[in-house]
């Protein structure tokens, strides 16, 4: 796990050109990123500053909870519980959390971009050092892991309720994702989970543990990115079809279908979430 402090002593000094100009390869030194972080990142976690952290994400997630002694189990602990990204920055969770704010209460146009700009750049020196800053932790967020797993429901036999809100904001596309699709994940354990030991071939892992917020947006973001879901056409998408009985219209899934009815409440919530999803994009 990637923390931010005990440097090697053979680090990369910077690169420069023969005019003094940097190359742009990173400065992989303590300084360098004690230096970033607390003038730039710290102040994003403090609870008592307006910042885009402090606004609430699904039910009170904000920043500040990841926020440990260290920069370095800081970082460790955002890559631990996934909302950092190092092997694909600009794609990391915490980004999106970012993107979302809305000028109020002292938070400008010109404070959501700047913090943007201060986060990716973090997470993109820590990347580049590609490990070379920090030595690995066995708890990064203070806790062991599984501490933060949340219960799977039970399955019932009516769709889950919800009070959708009906617009096409990312938060409510990813309440109505968590409520109506993610509590259903009991149905496709262990083979699809990220945190089941044995490996099932052609079982890819997108469903993602641990905090049921964090867990429940990983998820959806892998759906998204595996191309699971159709725009064009959402009751074909794959999240559908694929657990569906081929009688009724799905395709073939290694696991055996999971779906033999139409009227079957996991399907009728996948549905509900397909197409909600398909109207807002």
């Amino acid at each position: 796990m990637i923390v931010l402090s005990a440097c090697a002593s053979d680090l990369p000094a910077p690169v420069v050109d023969s005019d003094g100009s940097s190359t742009g390869e990173p400065v992989c030194t303590p300084d360098e990123q004690l230096g970033l972080y607390e003038r730039r990142i710290a102040p994003l976690l403090e609870d008592d500053r307006p910042s885009t952290c402090n606004q609430c994400h699904l039910a009170g997630i904000d920043l500040a909870v990841y926020l440990q002694p260290t920069p370095c189990e800081t970082m460790a602990c955002m890559v631990e519980q996934g909302i950092v990204d190092l092997s694909a920055p600009a794609h990391s969770v915490v980004l999106t959390w970012i993107d979302r704010a809305t000028p109020s209460g002292g938070i400008t146009e010109d404070t959501i971009a700047a913090e943007r700009e201060a986060m990716l750049e973090w997470i993109e020196l820590v990347a580049a050092c590609e490990g070379r800053l920090c030595e690995p932790v066995d708890e990064p967020c203070g806790r062991p892991p599984d501490a933060t797993d949340c219960e799977i429901p039970p399955v019932i036999d009516e769709p889950m309720s919800l009070d959708d809100p009906g617009d096409c904001s990312d938060l409510t596309l990813e309440l109505v994702w968590r409520e109506k699709v993610y509590s259903w994940r009991g149905r496709c354990f262990p083979c699809h989970f990220d945190s089941h030991d044995e490996v099932f071939d052609a079982a890819p892992p997108f469903i993602r543990t641990g905090d049921c917020n964090i867990g429940s947006l990983r998820t959806l973001h892998e759906v998204e990115r595996a191309g699971y879901l159709d725009a064009d056409e959402p009751m074909q998408s794959l999240l559908l079809l694929k657990p569906l009985d081929e009688a009724l219209g799905g395709v073939e899934h290694g696991g055996g279908p999971k779906l033999h009815a139409l009227d079957d409440p996991t399907y009728l919530d996948l549905a509900y979430f397909a197409q909600r999803w398909a109207e807002c994009q």
